[in-house]
């Protein structure tokens, strides 16, 4: 068999053949080239006039984002009090418009000259939303003022009084009510007493009172009031001379005047 003519290459030779170069690796090298001796990227370091647009922007991305949660903070309380307003709104006009008189009535163990001539000397007058206290006659009129941290001054009208029988008045300053107390005899030692109280709301405050029957509870708490106030007074205080109470006139209400005590 003929020898070629190309001699043949030793492994040794071929083993020392440089690679061919691939595709890319210039960038590669490139790449490691531009990076330090610490393994993270040489990077150029941003000069004074990029760091202080970067801090400009900072500041008004924080602006305005404090802009927009005060915007939707203020957006939030003017529609919660838009709404307490309407609720308030609406509270009023029902209060006003389906005006509903407070009734109550209570007993007390008293003879009924010592419950009237009470009711009128207490010093108290229940109003259902207010409650009048320090209240003083003068004449046909009883001047005061309502209780609690918000006082205002309170004055009346007294438009009819019948001894033993019925007291009325009719607020003209400080309140809007109409009130009337009966007596009623139900033994020699025992008078009921009943209350009607005509309130007309002069704030939506007292709207929703009379709407939630808060102005209700208030004048049944009054009336209780008062008959501890009158129960706690000692019999041997208003003995009957026999003159006339104690005897009734069939109707339920007495006949005679106040009696005396036994001398």
């Amino acid at each position: 068999m003929a020898k070629s003519a190309t001699p043949a290459r030793s492994s040794a030779k071929r083993r020392a053949k440089p690679p061919t170069p691939v595709r890319g690796a210039k960038k590669v090298a490139d790449v490691a080239k531009s990076v330090g001796d610490d393994g993270g990227p040489n990077l150029p370091t941003p000069g004074p006039v990029a760091k202080k647009v970067a801090k400009v922007a900072a500041k008004k991305a924080a602006k305005t984002m404090l802009r927009k949660t005060v915007e939707m903070g203020a957006g939030a309380v003017r529609r919660a009090a838009d709404r307490a307003s309407e609720v308030s709104r609406n509270a009023y006009e029902a209060g006003t418009s389906k005006l509903v008189p407070i009734q109550l009535s209570i007993d007390v163990a008293v003879p009924i000259h010592v419950a009237w001539e009470e009711w009128r000397t207490w010093g108290c007058l229940p109003e259902g939303v207010h409650r009048i206290v320090d209240v003083e006659r003068d004449g046909d009129s009883l001047v005061g003022h309502t209780a609690g941290p918000r006082e205002v001054d309170w004055e009346a009208e007294i438009k009819d009084e019948r001894e033993d029988e019925s007291f009325a008045w009719l607020s003209v300053e400080g309140t809007d009510v109409a009130g009337l107390a009966t007596f009623h005899q139900l033994s020699e030692r025992l008078t009921r007493i009943e209350l009607d109280l005509d309130v007309v709301p002069t704030n939506p405050t007292e709207a929703m009172a009379m709407a939630l029957h808060v102005a209700h509870r208030r004048a049944e708490a009054d009336l209780r009031r008062f008959k501890a106030h009158v129960e706690f007074i000692s019999p041997d205080a208003y003995q009957d001379n026999g003159s006339g109470h104690g005897n009734g006139n069939g109707n339920g209400h007495s006949g005679g005047r106040r009696g005396k005590r036994q001398e």
